[in-house]
């Protein structure tokens, strides 16, 4: 919406006030922050001046969109149907590059810690439960697939999240620095005594530089505009300047395992 916009030579400000909506509700939705309804989208186009063949594209990629977050909520966002979801994303993509603030990745998870992490999910039953276990340890085949590149890039508050006792915490330490080991996997931990350049208020995945996802509890967000993509790229990079790596990496994780 934002290049049409720009393509149109209007401001975001003259086209809130000709489609009589509030700047930063523009500035959300093209952003991808924000979901336009149907009503929205037509109004937008016809303030852009938007040809009927080009707001009918924007109409379909809508309801392209809307459809992925409602399958994202009825698997509960986790669940199975979600990780096969993932696992044909990641099939597709040669790079992958990702932020973890919160918890460890799931490409990177034991299974028990798996489980812990689904066992606190309001969406999933214990048998929806063991079959997403499956399906994530499933997922990780990938890493030892010939053609495939991976960059993690956790936060050390993320490993030190309790989600379970401490031999469950140890058996996902260890493995951190075991993938470490793999010559296709870079595998980053910003340590708390880190100053971080720039804050990163949530965590997000880069797919060949092509497009990101900001996952949240119920939905997915994908950006693919170049900007945005540009954007994420740089926040990683930041990030991964204060970041600890290979074997100042595995260094802090064996700490951290001994003292689980």
């Amino acid at each position: 919406m934002r290049e049409l916009r720009e393509t149109a030579g209007i401001s975001g400000k003259r086209l809130a006030t000709v489609a009589g909506v509030t700047q930063p509700t523009i500035s959300k939705i093209e952003t991808g922050k924000m979901l336009p309804s149907v009503e929205m989208v037509t109004r937008l186009a016809e303030a852009i001046g938007l040809s009927d063949e080009v707001e009918e594209d924007l109409l379909e990629e809508l309801a392209r969109v809307s459809t992925d977050i409602a399958t994202w909520r009825r698997s509960g966002g986790r669940g199975e149907a979600k990780q096969a979801m993932l696992a044909e994303r990641e099939r597709a993509t040669l790079v992958r590059r990702s932020f973890h603030p919160a918890v460890v990745p799931g490409l990177l998870q034991t299974a028990e810690y798996a489980r812990q992490i689904f066992a606190r999910s309001m969406f999933l039953t214990e048998e929806e439960m063991t079959r997403a276990v499956a399906t994530r340890m499933e997922r990780q085949t990938l890493l030892y697939a010939t053609g495939h590149r991976f960059e993690f890039l956790i936060t050390e508050a993320a490993l030190r999240v309790r989600l379970g006792p401490a031999e469950v915490m140890r058996a996902q330490l260890d493995r951190l620095v075991n993938i470490s080991t793999l010559t296709n996997v870079r595998l980053g931990v910003v340590p708390w005594s880190a100053e971080p350049p720039r804050v990163a208020l949530h965590g997000f995945a880069i797919f060949d530089g092509e497009r990101v996802t900001v996952e949240t509890y119920t939905s997915e967000l994908t950006l693919t505009d170049p900007r945005d993509i540009e954007t994420y790229t740089r926040l990683l990079e930041d990030l991964s300047t204060v970041a600890l790596f290979d074997e100042g990496a595995r260094t802090l994780l064996r700490s951290m395992s001994h003292e689980a």
